[in-house]
């Protein structure tokens, strides 16, 4: 009798055992985890002068900045900057003569053609000492080119940059490279002047 009592006890045991692991796996609730971003946090910027003798303006460029010297040889006035650590560009044109005004309408066109797409704020800028005009716009969301900017003197010249990430940016993950370039191109404009 004690061995078929024994048997039974086991069996209970083990069937006590099994349904208590079988409730507690399928009450746990799992999810798996969302998909997580590097933190970024650029460095605290640092400006020195933009030295290129033979550009018509100059301005104030962040240390973390390098100059792309390859389109100068081809365009004259224009430059890039780059960003490595932050995989980002700003690619500036320059022009001068006659064609302000269409170089003008050619900019805010760029601008509304991703309008459609984005929300964009407009910031006016105005220096009238060093004879410099413009306008800085900020485009919201998921946007390849979130920073869009013209200066120019209203007469003879027209300077354009464009900042472009180097990838597909969500802009929540970037928020904060775009909130670093945003000054970095504030205060490219502030500190813009045109050399002849």
């Amino acid at each position: 009798m004690t061995k078929k009592r024994n048997k039974r006890y086991g069996l209970v045991v083990r069937a006590g055992m099994f349904l208590t692991l079988a409730i507690g796996i399928g009450c746990t609730d799992y999810s798996p985890k969302p998909r997580g971003y590097f933190r970024i946090e650029p460095k605290k910027a640092t400006y020195m002068p933009l030295s290129l003798p033979s550009l018509p303006y100059s301005f104030d460029i962040s240390q973390e900045a390098k100059v792309d010297s390859s389109v100068l040889a081809a365009k004259n006035g224009w430059v890039n900057l780059t960003y490595p650590e932050l995989h980002a560009t700003i690619y500036c044109s320059y022009l001068r003569g006659k064609q302000i005004g269409q170089s003008l309408q050619d900019s805010y066109k760029l601008v509304d053609r991703q309008q459609r797409i984005q929300d964009v704020q407009e910031k006016v800028f105005e220096n009238p000492e060093k004879q410099v005009y413009g306008s800085l716009f900020l485009l919201k969301g998921d946007c390849i080119s979130p920073i869009q900017f013209h200066l120019t003197d209203s007469t003879d010249h027209f300077f354009r940059g464009a900042v472009y990430y180097a990838f597909e940016p969500k802009a929540d993950s970037i928020a904060p490279v775009t909130q670093y370039l945003i000054q970095d191109v504030m205060h490219l404009m502030e500190t813009f002047n045109w050399k002849e």
